[in-house]
């Protein structure tokens, strides 16, 4: 434009070779130099055409730009070192437009502003309860210093600013909780921030910006020049307090707050003023745009952060600047979206399509940002799948939804339809039934099909003797047992079996049929405690038993409801044993029952033959001949010599088997002329701060583990053992967590040495440091030839348990001298999560266990000693096992809350 006192922007930027999203870059590189601040959007006016009508339109908008600049220009001949007003650059022409300002709106504005910023100084504003005008204290030189440098203040309404004024300088209530706070009901009852109109003066002098009203606007200049406003004397000490004090508020926001903030606390405003402040008025806080070391080593990201995207998160989302920096650690692609082409379509056509409020919006967003990077297209496809395929309701999937976000980024092909073919053909539920699995457990849907899902139903089908079709016929009516680990429901069947000293394992298939929710039910604190109740009751422990298998609802009531029963039953004087014999009254059946004939016939395929994964489930022989394409013949003599066929081996299941047995932690013989001892060690690992739905994924967390350390005999000799344990777990890891007075001297609490902790990193590290504390041990008593001794290593991690359950294949994987070579053994696809944690605990435990040993080992295995990993389950029952496990949870997640407040200096 003519007008304006430098030359229009140039387009001879350099990009940046390792910029993403090269798209648009110079033009987000001129946003920033001295002629393009602001002025690129002046020049997409100045050269398109447009019709006659929006050229008057801008040629007022021109106008009212040079009379703002005249106004807020110092006069000619001024000392003043400013020629142009740094924000000057940054207004745009369609914000005079949108707003119909005109030259002599501006000018009425300015005037207002300016008394505002002053009137104070004169003892007009006092008294703030009063409902005439507030002001602050600025004298002549000072507002056209503000004026100067941050002119939007003439494009606000100046009844707005008034109003922040007022709340600034009004007093603070005496009681008030940060997390509600409502600036706006506590102005209406007179209260505010509670700063002297002087500090207010100081705060706004320095920092024009804190009277911003829309985030454009909000950005702070650099530190340099907070450094030549300020003059204040250690200032750097005063930003460690400031990080100190409002840690949780200034994550992901740009240092100049931290300054600002410094300053603030510097001229006597209290650390509880800021953080109304803060709370209150969220752009007082910024976004930095420069990505840190944290977000440079998560995945590929911009060298600088789209300040419009991030500034329209905000508003869309009402979330402030730590949030946004938790979503780019989450999906770092994020930074390279734009605002208007990428987020606004993607947040409107999710928010449309799914009905969803602006705080269900939110929810989602937070809890899974990569759906900003999909296509429309793609939400269409899997909403089309879930209507059509699937016979759900918008509002079906909105709940679904809201409780499992990556729903909508699950592919259609190679998982939601599987997954629903599954449910359909192989455990034979009613299509009409399947959308209310999915609403009820839509986490289901993220389950792996092959080593999940399939071999929780064949642990059903196998301890239970049932057919896929009854097995169909419990998922339909409490989907959340697959929600259940296999660990756990093998060892539920397995306790409620042996516990009611069932003879055959159809027993217990038909109990599960008539209450399914028998597997959702606690072992420790609930099962057993029934169990123990009715046969106190009865004074009979067969009659007890008889109770349950003709009434197995009762294993699934409330400890309230079944008191309420025994005492209704006993005060109306009624036979016991009659009065809790089942009743027509309960849930009916979603599905139909099929006769036990079909029970021998069900056939399972696997990949491998362990039959850990699961590829197909088959009501009969000749199903599943006619999935391979080979005779009937074929597969039977394929079960029956357990041979594979085209890759697959086959197994069927007869009508009258039995609960597996679990095996004995310890080998049967004994070593001669040596005394045996075992040792358990419970182990726990977690993170803080958790994950939840009304948060962010991707915040800063810590780690922490618990162990503890326990003995099978009593004597002397094992408690001097026991205390050598002792010693060496606490030699065993760097950083150990103090212990309260109420704390166990002998429980360990340590913090989770390695990078990015998550839960299932701390559990599986807990682990390694089982092993590494054995082997601290042994390598004390190499000598020792007198006893044999047994780990038992209890985890309460599916995950950790999983990866160590097998002893001979850690043994094996042990035997790779680096991660490669593991990786390599592993044969995984893709590279094998927390490769850091397993590969040194593989090797631990391969010295520890006498596995054949590498050449370049320097561990010596002249040791008796066994170890086995189990987990806490198979502990639950005895000597207050799963109340260790659950203590020591809770103790791992103190450690982890330690180590998070001593990396922000909290403690």
């Amino acid at each position: 434009p003519k007008d304006f006192p430098f030359p229009s922007p140039t387009c001879s930027l350099d990009v940046p070779d390792n910029s993403v999203d090269k798209k648009n870059v110079e033009d987000e590189l001129c946003e920033y130099t001295v002629a393009g601040m602001g002025l690129w959007s002046l020049c997409d006016v100045e050269y398109k055409t447009s019709n006659e009508s929006r050229r008057r339109d801008f040629d007022e908008s021109y106008a009212a730009l040079r009379t703002l600049l005249q106004l807020v220009s110092p006069p000619t001949g001024s000392s003043l070192s400013f020629n142009i007003p740094r924000h000057f650059f940054r207004l745009e022409p369609h914000r005079f437009a949108l707003r119909g300002h005109t030259p002599e709106s501006i000018t009425t504005n300015y005037h207002k502003i300016v008394n505002l910023l002053s009137c104070g100084r004169i003892g007009n504003a006092v008294d703030v309860g009063e409902k005439h005008q507030v002001g602050l204290a600025m004298d002549q030189s000072d507002v056209s210093f503000v004026m100067s440098n941050f002119p939007q203040l003439c494009l606000y309404d100046w009844h707005e600013v008034e109003t922040l004024i007022r709340f600034l300088v009004s007093p603070v209530p005496d009681s008030l909780s940060l997390a509600e706070i409502d600036w706006a009901k506590m102005l209406s009852q007179g209260y505010g921030a509670g700063l002297t109109i002087r500090q207010a003066t100081q705060t706004l002098r320095m920092m024009p910006e804190f009277m911003a009203l829309y985030h454009e606007d909000s950005r702070k200049p650099s530190i340099v020049y907070l450094y030549n406003q300020m003059q204040t004397p250690m200032l750097s000490k005063l930003c460690d307090e400031v990080n100190l004090q409002l840690n949780e508020y200034l994550e992901g926001t740009d240092p100049s707050d931290a300054y600002a903030f410094a300053f603030l606390h510097s001229i006597g405003i209290s650390w509880d003023q800021i953080r109304i402040l803060v709370s209150a008025l969220p752009l007082w806080i910024t976004n930095n745009l420069e990505p840190g070391w944290d977000l440079l080593q998560r995945g590929p990201v911009r060298t600088m952060l789209k300040r419009p995207s991030l500034d329209y998160l905000r508003q869309r989302l009402q979330v402030g600047p730590s949030q946004i920096y938790h979503l780019l650690k989450t999906h770092t692609r994020l930074s390279g979206y734009d605002s208007c082409s990428k987020i606004r379509p993607v947040l409107d056509a999710l928010q449309s399509r799914l009905e969803l409020s602006c705080v269900e919006l939110r929810k989602i967003i937070l809890r899974m940002p990569s759906l900003l990077g999909m296509k429309e297209s793609s939400f269409e496809a899997r909403i089309d799948f879930f209507q059509r395929e699937a016979g759900m309701s918008v509002l079906n999937i909105k709940k679904s939804v809201l409780k499992q976000p990556s729903l909508l980024q699950y592919s259609v092909d190679s998982s939601l339809r599987p997954k629903l073919q599954f449910f359909v053909d192989e455990l034979k539920i009613p299509p009409e039934f399947v959308g209310k699995i999915i609403e009820s457990a839509p986490a289901l849907m993220g389950l792996s099909l092959s080593k999940n899902l399939r071999p929780k139903a064949k642990s059903i089908i196998m301890m239970c003797s049932m057919t896929s079709r009854e097995v169909g016929s419990i998922v339909a009516t409490s989907p959340q047992v697959f929600l259940l680990s296999q660990k756990n429901i093998e060892s539920t069947l397995e306790f409620i079996y042996s516990e009611l000293a069932l003879t055959y394992s159809r027993e217990l298939g038909e109990m599960l049929l008539s209450a399914p929710r028998i597997l959702l039910q606690s072992l420790d604190s609930s099962l057993s405690m029934k169990i123990n109740r009715l046969r106190y009751l009865f004074e009979s422990k067969k009659i007890a038993n008889e109770v349950f298998k003709a009434n197995p609802r009762l294993l699934v009531l409330t400890k309230k409801v079944l008191e309420d029963r025994i005492q209704r039953c006993i005060e109306a004087n009624r036979d016991l044993e009659e009065y809790f014999m089942p009743s027509e009254k309960g849930r009916k059946k979603l599905v139909r029952l099929p006769t036990t004939s079909d029970i021998e016939n069900t056939v399972f395929i696997s990949t491998d033959v362990d039959f850990n994964s699961i590829s197909g489930i088959f009501p009969d022989h000749r199903s599943a001949a006619r999935h391979l394409g080979i005779s009937e013949r074929e597969i039977l003599d394929a079960c029956k010599e357990k041979i594979s066929i085209q890759g697959s081996y086959v197994c069927a299941l007869g009508e009258s088997r039995t609960p597996i047995k679990r095996q004995a932690l310890l080998p049967a013989r004994q070593v001669a002329r040596m005394r045996n001892i075992t040792f358990s060690i419970f182990v726990s690992g977690s993170v803080y701060p958790r994950d939840n739905f009304d948060s962010a994924r991707g915040r800063s967390k810590s780690g922490g583990l618990a162990l503890s350390i326990s003995a099978d005999r009593r004597d002397v000799e094992t408690r001097q053992i026991l205390e050598e344990l002792h010693a060496a777990a606490r030699s065993s890891f760097g950083i150990h967590v103090p212990l309260t007075v109420d704390d166990d001297e002998k429980r360990i609490l340590a913090v989770f040495p390695f990078v990015n902790p998550s839960r299932n990193r701390c559990e599986l590290f807990a682990c390694y440091g089982a092993l590494r504390v054995i082997e601290s041990f042994v390598n004390q008593r190499l000598d020792d030839t007198q006893h044999v001794l047994d780990f038992k290593v209890f985890t309460d991690s599916n995950y950790a348990w999983k990866l160590v359950r097998n002893k001979d294949r850690l043994n094996q994987l042990g035997l790779a001298v680096s991660s490669q070579e593991m990786l390599a053994e592993l044969d995984e696809s893709t590279s094998f999560p927390n490769i850091d944690i397993f590969h040194p605990l593989a090797r631990i435990f391969c010295r520890l266990n006498k596995a054949k040993p590498d050449k370049s080992s320097s561990h010596s295995n002249d040791h008796c000693v066994r170890i086995e990993f189990a987990h806490d389950i198979d502990n639950a029952l005895i000597n207050g096992g799963k109340l260790i496990a659950r203590d020591l949870n809770r103790h791992a997640r103190i450690a982890a809350m330690w180590q998070y407040n001593r990396e922000r200096n909290l403690t």
